[in-house]
């Protein structure tokens, strides 16, 4: 018999794998119960929702696909950063099939603020890493950034361009490269 699990990280391990095998719609709080081994009522201890259950495995899920201190170890500027995260995007949807389009669908109506609200936290991540690697970047070219577009706007722009192409499968990632060493370099 499998051992039970009693940690909130290894319930979410336990869901991160059903988001894996089975998708992000599966998971709901008898599956993840019986998956790991306790009672309904005990797994309440540790998230009180379905929607709680739900936005810490999105949540998890999206550490899992961008981890974002391992990436920016392996980076030096800005253009490196977006290809390691475009490569970490491609490597996980072999490993959670229609994640990115499902996980938004997976939150009942009432409940898709909150998952909206952990997935741009998330995403607020990201963006201030690629904007840290943008401030740092010394290869830029001078004065292309103004008040009115700033760093801070430029990571937004391209950050709303990483993201679709995330979600639309015939995006040219090499050309969304192109596009954002083009106007730096």
């Amino acid at each position: 018999m499998n051992k039970a699990v009693t940690s909130k990280e290894e319930i979410l391990e336990v869901s991160r794998s059903i988001a894996a095998s089975k998708g992000i719609t599966a998971v709901n709080m008898r599956t993840v119960a019986s998956e790991c081994g306790i009672a309904l009522g005990s797994l309440y201890n540790y998230f009180t929702s379905k929607a709680e259950l739900l936005s810490a495995t999105v949540e998890a899920v999206w550490a899992d696909i961008f981890p974002i201190d391992k990436i920016s170890k392996d980076c030096e500027n800005i253009i490196e950063y977006l290809k390691v995260l475009l490569e970490s995007a491609e490597e996980s949807k072999q490993h959670y099939p229609q994640f990115f389009s499902m996980h938004a669908l997976s939150f009942a109506a009432g409940d898709k603020r909150e998952g909206r609200k952990v997935m741009e936290e998330y995403f607020q991540k990201i963006k201030h890493q690629m904007l840290i690697f943008l401030e740092n970047d010394k290869k830029t070219r001078a004065h292309i950034f103004t008040e009115q577009l700033s760093e801070k706007v430029y990571v937004d722009y391209i950050f709303t361009l990483f993201l679709s192409i995330l979600f639309d499968e015939r995006a040219d990632r090499g050309a969304f490269l192109e596009f954002v060493k083009n106007y730096l370099y």
